[in-house]
């Protein structure tokens, strides 16, 4: 017999829920006692803790506890309180585990959840045990919880990041509303490189730098490359061209962002005829 004490009627519930629909192929018998106990009266122990026991405990604590485990963090540990930045901050870190964030800086290759949970209830369950939940989880997932930890850490910083590109985006929007247009139109064409057009003209490195407004960069001295963003920003045109087979590049995303409706993609064969 073995039997586990959730912290809550509610998880009581959902737990037995998982365990009901991993059941049906062995021989197991399950019951709620008290309304937040568990009790598993498997036939064959070593067949039910493999296909039962573990696999419905690391189902239940990846897809429900775990991201109150990082909101617990994020709260108490870094103290990020309103809602809204919490749930960014979560997705980030959902992101980051889920293999789609490698671009960031220090991102490891985190270890699979699920071995670090199979292997901390291998080594814990046995028949005829009963256990409170709240201090497994305390006690026996150290492991698994300093990896979430190290997640949400660079989750939080990712975020930071992502806040201060937008508030420079928007300080850059702001800027172009109140500056004269010099150039009504201009191309620009992302290859190896970026190339700047003037009607038909290439602009060079100095005709570029000579537009620039020295005041405006500045303000932004950590974040204006001079070479393209700050000249075209300064020139602030009504028009760009933007010629590339790359629209994911991170300038290019840059200057979508800045510009906007003022700027229209092509592809690179449509400026070379």
């Amino acid at each position: 017999m073995l039997e586990i004490l959730l912290g809550s009627p509610k998880e009581a519930k959902l737990i037995y829920s998982i365990f009901r629909s991993l059941c049906n192929d062995y021989e197991s018998e399950l019951k709620i006692v008290n309304q937040r106990c568990i009790k598993i009266n498997p036939k064959i122990w070593e067949k039910s803790i493999e296909r039962l026991i573990i696999p419905g405990l690391v189902q239940f604590i990846i897809n429900h506890k775990e991201q109150q485990l990082m909101l617990t963090m994020i709260k108490e540990q870094y103290y990020f309180l309103e809602e809204e930045e919490q749930q960014q901050i979560i997705h980030i870190a959902q992101s980051i585990m889920e293999g789609e964030r490698e671009d960031i800086p220090g991102v490891k290759q985190f270890p699979q959840r699920e071995l670090i949970l199979k292997e901390a209830l291998e080594q814990f369950l046995r028949p005829d045990l009963y256990f409170s939940y709240t201090s497994f989880e305390k006690f026996r997932l150290h492991e698994y919880t300093t990896g979430l930890r190290s997640i949400v850490e660079l989750a939080i910083e990712e975020y930071k990041l992502e806040q201060e590109y937008q508030n420079f985006i928007q300080s850059l929007r702001d800027y172009l509303v109140n500056r004269e247009c010099v150039l009504d139109e201009i191309a620009i064409v992302h290859d190896t490189h970026f190339q700047v057009f003037n009607h038909f003209d290439e602009m060079t490195e100095d005709e570029l730098k000579a537009y620039i407004d020295e005041k405006f960069v500045r303000q932004h001295p950590m974040y204006i490359d001079t070479n393209l963003l700050g000249p075209i920003v300064s020139i602030a045109p009504k028009k760009i061209k933007l010629f590339s087979d790359d629209p994911f590049d991170g300038m290019i995303q840059t200057i979508l962002n800045v510009f906007e409706e003022r700027v229209s993609i092509h592809s690179l064969s449509e400026f070379q005829n």
